[in-house]
């Protein structure tokens, strides 16, 4: 990529489409790193009110920054096109405005496809996020209809402030259609003394972008909720004591947390509630223990007739029962008319088929699976010495769907015929497909 490098810092110019607040923020980066920016609007007042000085103006400069002031483009160092085609004398593209209505990516599309004999070696970095799918349905894939394949990618900004875009220890997530562009993505952003984070795909930013946002309205949701249920305590303070407190990095997905502490928790906040105010961990709730319905009701369409469960306590290594989600999974699967087989050696024979009669205790030690699919829920201190030849042995290579709710088992071989899905890992849509 020596040769994108040698090309980008030959000239040094980056086009921008669009001067609103992400248009203007990154003028001033440019800027700030030695680039000319060539900039074009759809809306010529905006670039009107640029040329005169009086862009931003006294709105904007309050709603863009937390003091009310912004720093002025150098007008000497910048290049303001009444027409998009002199944006396409260069190679890197800000597209700086989100799809709308009134900005729709598709005529974008379009400009770029009137001016495809320009468009060598050419980079496209969107700043803004929509709907996901949005940049591939709306401008990657009009482009591919008419044999253009350049380099498209995602620098997704979520700043809203002068202040946070000035940032220096924030990172940019990127994405890609290519690896190409990637590699390309990066390299710019290092000459802007930027650090960037890679997601998988397109898609994958967008959804990330939108499920950051949308975590931190429903967490200010919560919070909010919190106040009215215990009106006289200082939730301001609470809140920021009590996110210092909280492990991400411990976070498993799937219904590993859901237990009998969690459980506990939220049924005390509720109980302790000055009124019916904590809907969202209701909510929440409910929506932890009917994903394990999803899969059971997921496997009754594929047909499945046999079930062998992995794990029964709600702790790895315990005789734990209290909110066990597998004896849920264990009895919803009965209902269904799905013959169940359930092993956990921190249990007895009896003492499995005490708590769940219509049950089939099975001993992989002695015994193979004959089950369908396998749903490992926990995992026994004898489960953690398993190997590949152990694996093969029992018959877990060869059940037809491995849903893993630990990732304990996801590095292992498994057959063809056999899918491995760890839950939240991507892979449920071959199962639903």
């Amino acid at each position: 990529m020596t040769s994108f490098q040698d090309a980008l810092l030959s000239r040094k110019r980056i086009s921008i489409w669009g001067v609103g607040y992400l248009g203007y923020t990154s003028v001033l980066r440019l800027q700030d790193s030695g680039f000319t920016p060539s900039v074009y609007d759809f809306n010529k007042t905006r670039l009107n009110n640029l040329l005169d000085g009086s862009y931003p103006n006294k709105e904007q400069l309050n709603s863009w920054s937390k003091k009310g002031k912004i720093p002025t483009v150098d007008m000497q160092k910048i290049e303001v096109c009444n027409d998009y085609s002199s944006l396409f004398s260069n190679n890197i593209h800000l597209i700086s405005f989100p799809n709308t209505e009134k900005f729709d990516y598709i005529e974008l599309a379009n400009v770029f496809i009137r001016n495809k004999d320009k468009l060598k070696n050419t980079l496209v970095i969107f700043q803004s996020s929509g709907i996901p799918k949005t940049i591939e349905q709306k401008f990657s894939n009009i482009l591919k209809k008419e044999n253009i394949n350049i380099s498209i990618a995602t620098v997704f900004r979520s700043d809203w402030t002068i202040e946070t875009f000035f940032n220096k220890d924030s990172k940019r997530v990127i994405s890609a259609n290519s690896e190409d562009a990637i590699v390309q993505t990066k390299i710019f952003l290092r000459l802007l003394d930027l650090c960037a984070v890679e997601l998988k795909s397109i898609e994958e930013a967008e959804i990330y972008e939108n499920s950051k946002n949308a975590l931190n309205y429903t967490m200010i949701a919560f919070f909010n909720q919190l106040s009215l249920s215990y009106p006289h305590i200082d939730v301001n303070v609470l809140s920021k004591e009590l996110l210092k407190d909280i492990d991400v990095d411990d976070l498993s997905l799937g219904v590993s947390n859901v237990d009998y502490k969690s459980e506990q928790s939220i049924e005390n906040l509720l109980r302790g509630s000055s009124d019916d105010f904590l809907t969202i961990l209701k909510e929440a709730n409910s929506t932890n223990i009917s994903f394990l319905f999803y899969y059971v009701n997921l496997l009754k369409a594929k047909n499945i007739n046999s079930v062998t469960i992995i794990g029964l306590s709600s702790y790895n290594n315990l005789k734990d029962l209290r909110f066990s989600p597998s004896v849920m999974l264990a009895e919803y699967l009965h209902k269904e008319n799905i013959k169940v087989d359930i092993y956990d050696e921190n249990f007895t024979q009896k003492e499995l088929l005490t708590i769940l009669p219509f049950c089939n205790y099975i001993d992989i030690n002695s015994e193979k699976i004959s089950s369908d699919v396998v749903i490992v829920m926990s995992l026994s201190k004898e489960s953690l010495f398993f190997n590949q030849e152990k694996i093969d042995n029992i018959g877990l290579s060869d059940v037809k769907y491995i849903l893993d709710n630990t990732g304990f088992f996801k590095d292992f071989k498994y057959n063809t015929n056999c899918l491995y899905h760890q839950l939240c890992d991507g892979n449920l849509v071959k199962i639903v497909e």
